[in-house]
């Protein structure tokens, strides 16, 4: 009764379409969420709303989502509803504790040790089939990533040179795509004899092992009673074959959550064919639910946003973001050109000193660039004025590293700061600036070779950075301001022109 009576309460708040969301509970429900919809608020409800009226078992509930930290907001919104038990983690983390608790039964051998870093064996595996001396990290890096690529897009080597044909893709370094076949069979066979397997065999190893023996399945399958997963445009076909293995041909018990709009790791194998077609893979739906109102921007973010999107010969597939009733306007975005990086890296360094001044906390402000190196110009330029900064980068699955500035460090170090912990410019990629938020939004380099990236030449790939920059315009809250700077630097002669996404 009592967990009756809180029910009741959990679907106060939403909208009418989060609230008929949250109140499906049966069946396959799709729910499409622009940026700023307060998805992760509506899957949470529904969760706690199933749960708490006793129609879900918590302890047979999974929300699996793509990063740690969403997994660890999804577990405390959850506590602070009333709900325990539920299993909320990454997907890789969920299959690891499967594999785990089965691997005694079906395999004599030791559990393989868990290895994200494998630049070296993938270095060793080009080395033995060409003439190639030692690669350096960056070449074994692009190796590891077509290897990583393969598996996840469930491409066997010996069907590896066919799709290179079928998809125009050129290998690594030069090499053939018969050489290529020839390093990934190298690689897997190294890998084995070391005792390793990567985070993408954790998956291939379950899907396997759960394919091929009818008891495994069941064991897992019968704890699985509703799966919830989020991020559902970024999944990739091995991610898919495990989630279909995890239910079955009899449990449609899933609600998947994703805006087609902000696929952005298609290089990571993840592409947003799954969303889309979700209706008919698993017809009929319970419910097929558009979230499009954002509850983030302003209108003239709101705007600019959809202009971005409008232009794509896609459009059809993007949901346009729509301002809640009585929503402000806001400032509008700004695009401003400079001459050099330099310079655009001390404009952008000295606004946010000039709004700290203003009373702006640091914390609520991001420079957002396409790669990681443009932001070295901007970190020199913050440490000329003071101003600390994080930079935050993303690794493997989800997880985040944080560099502080070495101004601050050196500050606190010399006893003129007293602590770290202060507020802080958020420097990231637009990649690792998905599902984060800020009041003001710096975008810079928004020109043609950096946004799109001179290496997008086919169709898909340049719809993705067209994407990437719609993700980084929606992190803004109050004020986005973009710019781009003609050149590198007073020598350079070539001039740049502003993004075609911007024309």
């Amino acid at each position: 009764m009592v967990l009756a009576h809180q029910a009741q309460h959990i679907l106060d708040g939403l909208n009418s379409q989060q609230r008929i969301a949250a109140s499906t509970l049966t069946g396959p429900v799709r729910i499409t969420a622009v940026a700023g919809a307060g998805k992760t608020r509506t899957i949470t409800r529904r969760i706690a709303y199933a749960c708490l009226s006793e129609t879900w078992n918590p302890n047979r509930v999974y929300a699996v989502t793509f990063s740690t930290k969403a997994a660890g907001e999804m577990k405390s919104r959850l506590a602070r509803l009333g709900v325990a038990g539920v299993h909320a983690s990454t997907i890789h983390s969920l299959a690891l504790s499967q594999l785990r608790s089965i691997w005694t039964d079906m395999v004599d051998a030791p559990f393989p040790r868990l290895e994200e870093h494998l630049e070296k064996i993938a270095s060793a595996a080009v080395v033995e089939i060409t003439d190639m001396g030692g690669l350096s990290s960056r070449e074994a890096s692009d190796v590891l990533a077509e290897i990583n690529w393969t598996k996840v897009s469930l491409i066997a080597p010996q069907s590896y040179p066919a799709v290179c044909r079928q998809l125009n893709r050129m290998p690594p370094l030069g090499l053939s795509p018969e050489q290529m076949a020839h390093v990934l069979e190298v690689f897997e066979r190294r890998k084995s004899a070391a005792g390793f397997m990567d985070f993408n065999d954790i998956l291939l190893i379950l899907c396997h092992l759960i394919d091929s023996n009818e008891e495994i399945a069941q064991r897992i399958r019968q704890s699985i009673g509703w799966l919830t997963v989020d991020e559902y445009q970024d999944i990739s076909p091995l991610q898919h074959r495990m989630i279909d293995l995890w239910l079955g041909p009899a449990n449609h018990n899933i609600c998947v959550v994703g805006d087609p709009a902000q696929t952005i790791y298609s290089f990571d194998g993840a592409t947003s064919y799954y969303l889309l077609n979700f209706p008919r893979e698993f017809q009929p739906l319970s419910a097929d639910i558009e979230l499009s109102t954002d509850y983030r921007s302003t209108g003239r973010i709101i705007g600019f946003a959809n202009r971005i999107l409008t232009g794509s010969p896609h459009a059809s597939d993007y949901l346009r973001l729509r301002p809640h009733e009585g929503q402000q306007p806001g400032a509008l975005v700004q695009v401003q050109t400079c001459a050099t990086d330099q310079s655009e890296a001390q404009l952008v360094a000295h606004r946010i000193a000039d709004l700290r001044a203003a009373g702006q906390s640091l914390d609520e402000i991001a420079v957002l660039s396409r790669i990681n190196s443009q932001l070295t110009e901007v970190r020199h330029a913050l440490d000329e004025v003071s101003v600390p900064y994080m930079l935050r980068r993303m690794t493997s699955h989800g997880q985040s590293k944080e560099t502080l500035s070495k101004g601050l460090v050196a500050a606190v170090d010399s006893g003129r700061e007293q602590s770290l912990s202060q507020p802080m410019v958020t420097l990231s990629s637009l990649h690792a600036a998905k599902g984060l938020e800020w009041n003001i939004v710096f975008i810079i380099g928004a020109s043609d070779g950096l946004i799109p990236f001179h290496s997008a030449s086919m169709p898909a790939q340049i719809e993705e950075e067209r994407r990437l920059l719609y993700v980084g315009v929606t992190r803004g809250r109050q004020r986005v301001i973009i710019s781009y700077a003609r050149a590198k630097d007073a020598m350079s002669g070539m001039t740049r022109q502003i993004s075609r996404f911007l024309r």
